[in-house]
């Protein structure tokens, strides 16, 4: 297969299987800027500074989307870079705000991350995905949990449909205020709200949900959840 095909193909996979935190939602596959994008891409790989024509020209949204691009292909500083630059053209728009952290965070620069929440949740206080990420890395950080708390549960109420994946977040940070009663009910929540098929997901919610019972002295319920999550794995 000749290289800009076999590059065509892998920017249609990219594409196709948007949808995770990092995502563009309701990305639609038009062939045209699909074109577009892959001499830019082309352009870009061939010489990576400075920027070329065709990326310097693109409109914020086509460079989040490019930035998710390189970031499902690994390729983490690139990606930065092009939700920058997104950013820059668009102060306004937090989910390339959201994005930026997402990558930074996978960069091990949380507190850069933080700060990228933190300004989508400014620019657009109803988007679920800035306020849960900003959430979930204050649990895994043990970092400003009350705060978080404080406007995930909001959310949770404002968006049903993310609720199973905010349900876990809430149960992480209960877990690390020591509130377990509360984190057992919200993990179990998340659980049986989680898609099935979601092996990933639900074996670590279920280790979770283990790890709240057995703070709570209650072993065997513990037990049980352990052994739930390792049939899934």
């Amino acid at each position: 297969m000749r290289p800009r095909l076999a590059l065509v193909f892998g920017l249609l996979a990219a594409l196709a299987v948007a949808g995770c935190n990092s995502d563009v939602k309701e990305v639609r596959l038009d062939f045209t800027k699909i074109a577009r994008l892959v001499r830019a891409y082309s352009a870009m790989t061939a010489h990576p500074t400075p920027a070329p024509v065709e990326v310097a020209q693109m409109s914020a949204d086509r460079l989040n989307d490019l930035g998710v691009m390189l970031e499902r292909r690994g390729m983490l500083d690139r990606a930065e870079q092009h939700y920058r630059l997104a950013v820059e053209r668009k102060p306004e728009f937090a989910r390339a705000w959201v994005n930026l952290g997402n990558v930074l965070r996978r960069q091990g620069r949380n507190d850069e991350a933080m700060t990228c929440y933190r300004r989508a949740m400014a620019e657009d206080p109803n988007l679920f995905e800035a306020v849960n990420n900003f959430a979930d890395l204050c649990a895994d950080a043990g970092q400003c949990t009350e705060e978080a708390l404080a406007v995930l549960g909001p959310a949770l109420e404002k968006h049903p449909p993310e609720e199973y994946v905010g349900r876990d977040t809430l149960g992480k940070l209960l877990l690390r205020a020591g509130r377990y009663p509360e984190a057992v009910e919200a993990l179990r929540a998340s659980v049986g709200l989680t898609d099935p098929r979601d092996k990933e997901l639900s074996s670590a919610v279920l280790r979770r949900l283990a790890q709240a019972y057995r703070a709570l002295g209650q072993e065997d319920a513990a037990r049980s959840a352990e052994l739930r999550a390792a049939a899934l794995m």
